[in-house]
């Protein structure tokens, strides 16, 4: 199978065909447009596999030539260390050593999901981003009354009638800065509104999201979190590859076919689920009366620490979703409890 790799930019892209053997059989420049690249790879004759580093323009690149190849491979570039520490780096080398690592196997490959997830995930890091900086301008509205010497009490500032009591108390000089912060404040509150509404829209589409908040300590921000980066719990080998993906693995470290010590919690995954997954795990354990408070409890009970006990909350939270995802139903505490064991035994 010959490999076609690209080296992507903005305006071109470095275009290069290898054989199994290492030879170069051809190579050119060509306009980073859809519709060139899909001509270009199309063009190449026989069972072809194009490889590409992930960015930007990875989806669309992968969307516009993937009827056309027999394999895509979109590749973390963070693994590709032959290419990221070359002294020699240029794009036609850059290209050649793509093709290396691809016939060797030596390729970390991303997940590109498909329409309309890849709107949702971009839906819901534009919310997540708007709410830190929403906190930001909280904390600069603050941090700006404690320059001026005005006393605030709590989440009073934001309010109208506490606005009005920080104004009277600021001097003169510095209103304008005051009321020029109180404006991005509501301006930016506003647009959530507005992404917050577009997401209850996008997510009519999904009715997974709405299956997924039957679950205890679920809302739909998590909801939507968890469907937009995991996709398909499908696409996962076993339970315990998608609870490594979200960040609730464990670690062995292991020396001459030997564990060095006991298997300690991994610090890789993917954040996003695993912020939400642990957010809902508190919120299971704070409502009660149900399976997940009750083996939280039995865990504290037994002598774990509050956080692994969370954390297994937060395992067990993920599980029962994937079988609620590909059963098509509705949380059942009872039989859930029962399939993956999420009440104390």
């Amino acid at each position: 199978m010959k490999s076609v790799t690209l080296d992507v930019h903005r305006g071109k892209t470095q275009f290069t065909v290898s054989l199994e053997t290492g030879e170069v059989v051809a190579e050119r420049v060509v306009k980073t447009k859809a519709s060139v690249l899909k001509r270009e790879v199309a063009n190449v004759p026989g069972p072809k596999r194009v490889v590409l580093e992930n960015g930007g323009w990875a989806a669309w690149i992968y969307d516009a030539v993937k009827d056309v190849a027999d394999e895509v491979i979109v590749c973390d570039p963070t693994r590709n260390k032959l290419i990221s520490e070359a002294e020699d780096s240029d794009d036609r080398r850059d290209a050649k050593r793509l093709g290396v690592l691809s016939r060797a196997g030596a390729l970390h490959a991303i997940y590109v999901p498909p329409e309309p997830y890849r709107t949702l995930r971009s839906l819901v890091q534009h919310e997540g981003n708007l709410t830190k900086e929403i906190t930001r301008s909280k904390l600069r509205l603050k941090a700006f009354c404690r320059r001026e010497a005005v006393e605030y009490h709590g989440k009073s500032i934001y309010g109208k009638r506490g606005r009005d009591l920080v104004f009277k108390a600021f001097p003169e000089r510095s209103r304008f800065q005051l009321g020029s912060l109180y404006r991005i404040l509501d301006a930016m509150r506003s647009e959530r509104v507005l992404v917050r509404r577009e997401l209850q829209r996008y997510s009519l589409g999904l009715p997974v999201i709405a299956r997924l908040q039957t679950i205890p300590g679920i809302g739909a921000i998590t909801a939507r979190k968890l469907v937009a980066w995991i996709v398909d719990p499908g696409r996962f080998k076993s339970l315990n590859a998608l609870s490594a993906y979200a960040g609730l693995g464990l670690k062995h470290d292991i020396s001459n076919w030997r564990p060095l010590h006991r298997a300690h919690a991994s610090k890789r995954g993917q954040r996003e689920v695993k912020a939400a997954l642990f957010v809902a795990a508190r919120a299971a354990v704070q409502a009660g009366q149900n399976g997940f408070a009750k083996r939280y409890k039995a865990r504290i009970a037994s002598g774990w620490e509050d956080r692994k006990a969370i954390r297994d909350i937060a395992r067990k939270i993920l599980f029962c979703a994937s079988h609620v995802w590909t059963s098509k139903r509705e949380y059942d505490d009872g039989r859930i409890n029962t399939l993956f064991g999420a009440a104390a035994s």
